[in-house]
């Protein structure tokens, strides 16, 4: 009898520890290396978006890096472009004029490598999770690896709230 529940805890825990040690990935399958690579840059990204500094954003970003902000207007979409590492730390800048303590967070959704140094990557960003009502924002960006780092070439933020 002691054999058997020792049998049986050693077949539950061969099958449930797989399963502990797999990603919560939406089709059940462990993440990719697109996918934990994905993960990693944005929580690196979420960790500096925290300390609001300007500067230190503006260093994931590509010399030439093109963010576009997709809004939702009276009559319609509306797209606002911010072209090169100068302007997009600007643009940072006026985004943490009003500091305040933060909590962000990215979710990736979609990972994958178009090139062996080229991720695209999908997700949305909680801008700041201490907050119930924090918006959830649609991002895709698109990184390039430039010698160890892998820096934002575009990034394409959907700040298009429901009517």
């Amino acid at each position: 009898m002691k054999r058997n529940r020792v049998f049986i805890l050693a077949i539950v825990f061969a099958c449930l520890v797989p399963l502990a040690l797999r990603a919560d990935g939406p089709d059940g399958k462990a993440p990719d290396e697109a996918t934990k690579l994905a993960v990693k840059l944005t929580e690196e990204g979420a960790a500096v978006f925290d300390t609001m500094s300007a500067k230190a954003m503006a260093d994931f970003y590509t010399e030439d890096a093109e963010i576009a902000l997709v809004t939702r207007g009276d009559d319609g979409l509306k797209v606002q472009t911010f072209k090169g590492k100068a302007e997009i730390e600007k643009e940072y800048g006026e985004i943490f004029k009003k500091p305040e303590t933060i909590k962000s967070r990215n979710h990736v959704e979609y990972a994958k490598f178009l090139a062996p140094d080229v991720l695209v990557i999908a997700g949305t960003f909680d801008v700041n999770t201490l907050k119930p009502d924090s918006p959830k924002i649609p991002f895709y960006q698109v990184r390039m690896r430039t010698g160890d780092k892998w820096l934002m070439t575009s990034l394409r933020i959907f700040f298009v709230p429901q009517k």
